[in-house]
């Protein structure tokens, strides 16, 4: 047992971090050395981009923000009209005015499809890039991974610079964003606070108030010699001979002013803060930005909740797009002003989108067949759409992407090769993105046109999927 200090404060408590799956934030730290010690050759990325991943939980419209279709039946276009973009030929929903200023920094990915209209299992596939298999329900279980989420793919793959974790979690921790079998020194680093509020802080990053400068420095001399005197015991295991090590480690992180001002989004001029919006996406971007800068290579940021199955219109209007339409555009404005944008991968994505028609309570169900996500950043090949779906929204009709096409393209424009394979402690070998070929038309020459859907009619899709009867 622990005991604890003079002061009340334990040893433990004085090294315990925010949120890292319950462990301290030494045993973090040591427990990525190990791993690090054990990688496979030949997995430092060859280019040095990091990910900013944005989750919108729920299941985002597609028919009233990406893929409006004006020209269908009412009960399939809703209430929104498309406008122009500053890119020919790309229209997006009114709602979003200030997105579509950007679009030429944008890679709409229109042909997004996978069969799973459950919200768990719609985050593990989304979140992972691998379809989960066993229950129909995760909804009870957070620590559901049957495969690691992309951050600890990276957070494994990839050499952390800099004194933050390599894989950050904002407001809270996402299902299906754990390590799965890459265990706990790969689940993210969890900030379970929101940086909107006045009184954001991430908590127990900084020493307690207590605990004086002096007081601090004697107690490490302290542990210097307890630990000095332990390596001196003949049978004392490597664990504790290396113990010292990692919470010097811990202490420098907690004591690093590179890693205080990282986190202190407060440092930001009130201008930039109001430009980004002081919501919760918005202050969860400009930290993510500030984390990314500071050299983290994985940040996650859930915005929910977007399962509008009442009230679609008023939800979107009113609710949830004026947050991202203005958040949106103040990123990727601030990452292209920082000479950021290039090396930073910028995702949109969602767990599936919403049907076609809209049901008796004005709102939009589950639909995973076909939906939209989007990339940014990353040097991308943007500004334009990949993949399109039929007239109705209700199916992909040119250019299907699956989530392991999005997972091999997130992981191959980090420099890691999708294809790489670990074993998990059993020795199963499992590789990053099965099946995922990377979406060339964003990383090579080639790209596809931005134009309308292919002809289809209502009668069509009659005998189709239920929803749409």
């Amino acid at each position: 047992m622990l005991r604890p200090f003079c002061d009340g404060v334990s040893r433990r408590e004085l090294l315990r971090v925010g949120s890292l799956a319950g462990l301290s934030l030494a045993e973090f730290l040591r427990a990525q050395q190990a791993s690090a010690e054990s990688r496979p050759g030949g997995t430092t990325p060859k280019k040095d981009v990091n990910c900013i991943f944005i989750f919108i939980l729920g299941g985002m419209s597609h028919h009233d923000l990406w893929d409006l279709k004006p020209d269908a039946p009412s009960e399939i276009r809703g209430d929104f009209k498309p406008i122009q973009t500053n890119v020919p030929g790309i229209q997006l929903g009114e709602i979003m005015p200030r997105v579509a200023t950007v679009a030429d920094r944008l890679a709409i990915l229109r042909g997004m499809t996978h069969g799973d209209p459950d919200h768990g299992r719609g985050f593990h596939i989304m979140m992972t890039g691998v379809k989960a298999a066993g229950a129909a329900d995760f909804n009870g279980n957070k620590n559901n991974n049957q495969h690691p989420s992309f951050g600890s793919m990276v957070a494994r793959m990839t050499k952390a610079g800099g004194p933050l974790p390599p894989y950050i979690s904002v407001p809270n921790f996402i299902d299906s964003g754990g390590p799965a079998f890459l265990g706990a020194s790969y689940a993210p680093f969890v900030i379970e606070s929101d940086p909107a509020s006045p009184d954001f802080a991430v908590r127990d990053i900084t020493l307690p108030a207590e605990i004086t400068s002096d007081r601090n420095l004697r107690r490490q001399a302290a542990l210097r010699e307890i630990n000095r005197i332990e390596r001196g015991v003949e049978d004392v295991s490597n664990n504790v001979r290396a113990l010292d090590t990692f919470y010097e480690k811990a202490y420098g992180l907690m004591t690093s002013e590179a890693a205080k001002e990282a986190f202190d989004i407060r440092r930001e001029k009130d201008a930039l803060r109001q430009d980004y919006g002081m919501t919760s996406l918005g202050q969860c971007c400009l930290l993510a930005r500030r984390l990314v800068e500071a050299g983290c290579r994985f940040v996650t940021i859930e915005n929910g909740h977007w399962d509008t199955h009442r009230k679609n219109t008023e939800s979107l209007r009113d609710l949830l797009v004026p947050s991202f339409n203005q958040a949106i555009p103040a990123l990727l404005g601030d990452l292209a002003a920082r000479g950021l944008l290039d090396s930073t991968l910028v995702v949109v994505s969602t767990e599936f989108g919403r049907t076609p028609r809209i049901n008796a309570l004005a709102g939009r169900d589950h639909w995973p067949g076909a939906f939209s996500t989007v990339m940014a950043g990353g040097g991308l090949k943007t500004g334009q759409v990949v993949g399109a779906t039929d007239k109705l929204g209700a199916a992909v009709v040119d250019r299907p992407i699956t989530p392991a096409d999005m997972a091999a393209t997130i992981l191959t424009t980090l420099g890691i090769d999708p294809h790489t394979v670990l074993h998990t402690p059993l020795g199963r070998p499992v590789e990053l993105a099965a099946g995922g070929k990377t979406i060339d038309e964003l990383i090579s020459q080639g790209s596809r046109s931005a134009g309308g859907s292919p002809a289809a009619s209502f009668d069509d899709i009659a005998g189709g999927p239920p929803a749409l009867r």
